[in-house]
């Protein structure tokens, strides 16, 4: 480091890097000390291995000296400062490489990249939230279609208890599907590229909207449970590919807005296919098929953008090893042509990478990787286990109970999606604000559905609604309403969005694609078990039933606030050095 930039630093800063310095030196030190002991082994493989060991010691502190993040601030004098004061990336960068302006490693929204994001988000994303919502509205259609199948074919009528398990059946499969195409995510993305993998996904989406769309009309359906598994595994690839591609092609300071997008287009086509379900529209006996046929909309126009964005740099460098073409994308998404910082950057990533073995799915559970995986997996449980779907499913319940009559609980529960969305898109303002970050807002946003929860509770049995669901105390039914809304603010200022684009942010790329398919397979899980739960459990507790949430929370609420690092404006290998030294810490 040069001496007139040491001299210019406080000399806080001083004493954190130093001190910082001087741990990671002497975990390297003890290390190297082992291999060199091995080498007195009458070995000559022994002796060649101990070199090669040498040669990645002396490489990674070179990486630990060019990366170093400050993690640790003494105030002059010799007190201890409580708090944690962490640099950011570009400023960790310019600390020891001054040669680097931070101000090249921040990046505009420029038309390239806005194009990408729009195109890769309403192919995916929006499939992703839309199959989530368009069959809440047609579900009585569809039974009751059902039911004249079965008569037709077999002169005889179907039972509730049948009719209610096959439908459950196409409903809860989505969800498997979802868990086998996340599972697949990361390995298509490594092998046909992020943008590659998203364009042949959309077959996925053009054989599920012939099976749904067609099933009346061939008055088959098993047709719609097969059309429901294949879009299932379309989104379950989706939901894996989006988020990835939007965290690697945004510039580190837009990494938090940009990869929020992904859950702020789930919560449109949510809304779009609350609406589009409306009896006033599709939801009817005669147009409720085009619901499913609507399918197609978003994967045509995904063919038809997305060929004209580029590919993720970081996967042209790290994984095709061609430079020049990820220099050409990156130029081509940053609007400018002056993009060697970031491209060292990344090249810096990639000679990284190289050193080390493809990552493969058993790798995950190794020593080095287990922990950041249990990190990415907590925060996914995080999301699906708040109870956010119960919320969702109770809701039209609740609005009924608090004297909403006719269609209104239906409109109440429609502006209640308009609510997520508008918060959703207040959190991707706040998910890169100065004063907030990805573990302040997920920590506040599941602090709130807690609080939410215990509310809720509460104020249903003060309503103390009697059989025919008519309120003893009115106004405890419209506090109910007040607080599942915000439940639902609560779930959008942080768990809604953050999980998603977290597991590529704390990963290599050597270990990304994997990490990604466990975390996105364990969501879907989660997603499958508390829809299928929710039901029995909703029967046994009743108006208790947020008291399970309640419970689940206060452990996740407990674990991010213990284990969950900070990963707004810091590169990958910043935060694997802070989760090493934390993994090492609880050892």
């Amino acid at each position: 480091m040069p001496s007139s930039h040491w001299s210019t630093m406080p000399n806080h800063q001083k004493v954190g890097v130093y001190d910082d310095l001087r741990e990671d030196l002497q975990d390297h030190c003890r290390t190297y000390t082992t291999y060199t002991i091995e080498a007195w082994y009458p070995s000559q493989i022994v002796l060649q291995k101990t070199i090669e060991r040498a040669k990645k010691f002396v490489a990674k502190l070179y990486q630990l000296l060019h990366l170093l993040v400050v993690d640790k601030v003494r105030l002059e004098g010799g007190q201890v400062e409580q708090q944690e004061k962490l640099l950011n990336a570009k400023d960790a960068a310019t600390l020891l490489n001054p040669s680097i302006d931070g101000k090249k490693l921040e990046g505009r929204l420029t038309l390239a990249l806005l194009f990408a994001v729009i195109a890769v988000t309403i192919g995916g994303s929006f499939q992703f939230g839309y199959h989530i919502g368009n069959v809440n509205a047609p579900a009585d259609l569809i039974n009751n279609w059902h039911n004249e199948s079965h008569i037709n074919s077999t002169g005889e009528v179907l039972e509730k208890k049948d009719a209610d398990f096959q439908w459950s059946i196409a409903v809860g499969i989505f969800a498997v599907g979802g868990m086998a195409g996340g599972l697949l995510s990361g390995w298509l993305a490594d092998k046909m590229g992020r943008k590659g993998a998203l364009l042949f996904n959309n077959l996925f989406a053009f054989i599920a909207a012939a099976f749904l769309s067609f099933a009346k009309r061939s008055d088959v359906f098993h047709f719609i449970t097969i059309g429901r598994l294949v879009i299932g595994f379309c989104c379950g690839l989706s939901s894996g590919l989006v988020p990835m591609y939007l965290t690697e092609v945004s510039p580190i300071n837009l990494r938090g807005t940009l990869g929020s997008v992904h859950q702020l287009m789930v919560t449109i086509s949510i809304l779009f296919a609350q609406i589009l379900g409306l009896r006033e529209l599709l939801g009817n006996d005669s147009y409720w098929p085009l619901i499913f046929a609507f399918t197609l909309v978003p994967a045509i126009f995904q063919l038809l953008t997305l060929p004209l964005c580029p590919e993720s740099p970081k996967y042209n460098l790290i994984v095709k090893a061609n430079i020049d073409q990820a220099e050409r994308d990156l130029k081509k998404l940053r609007g400018k042509d002056d993009v060697s910082q970031e491209l060292d950057l990344i090249k810096d990533e990639a000679s990284v990478a190289q050193n080390q073995p493809k990552t493969g799915i058993l790798d995950m559970f190794g020593p080095t990787l287990r922990w950041p995986l249990t990190i990415a997996i907590m925060m996914m449980l995080s999301q699906q286990f708040s109870g956010i779907n119960a919320a969702m499913f109770y809701s039209t319940t609740i609005f009924r109970r608090a004297g909403l009559t006719g269609d209104m609980p239906i409109y109440a529960t429609i502006a209640m999606g308009a609510i997520n969305v508008a918060q959703t898109i207040v959190s991707l303002w706040l998910v890169d604000h100065p004063k907030f970050g990805r573990r302040s807002l997920h920590l506040t946003g599941l602090i709130g559905m807690l609080i939410s929860s215990l509310l809720i509770v509460i104020s249903m049995i003060l309503a103390n609604p009697d059989k025919d669901g008519v309120p003893e105390r009115q106004w405890a039914s419209y506090l109910s309403i007040l607080f599942v809304l915000t439940f639902v603010i609560s779930f959008a200022t942080g768990p809604g969005s953050i999980p998603w684009f977290f597991v590529s942010e704390i990963f290599p790329s050597s270990a990304r694609g994997s990490a990604n398919s466990i975390a996105v397979m364990a969501n879907w899980t989660a997603n499958f078990i508390v829809g299928v739960s929710f039901l029995p459990i909703n029967n046994l507790l009743g108006q208790y039933t947020f008291l399970v949430f309640v419970a689940l929370l206060a452990f996740f609420i407990f674990f991010t606030y213990k284990f969950v690092p900070e990963t707004k404006g810091k590169t990958v290998e910043e935060i694997n050095r802070e989760l090493s030294r934390n993994s090492r810490n609880r050892t």
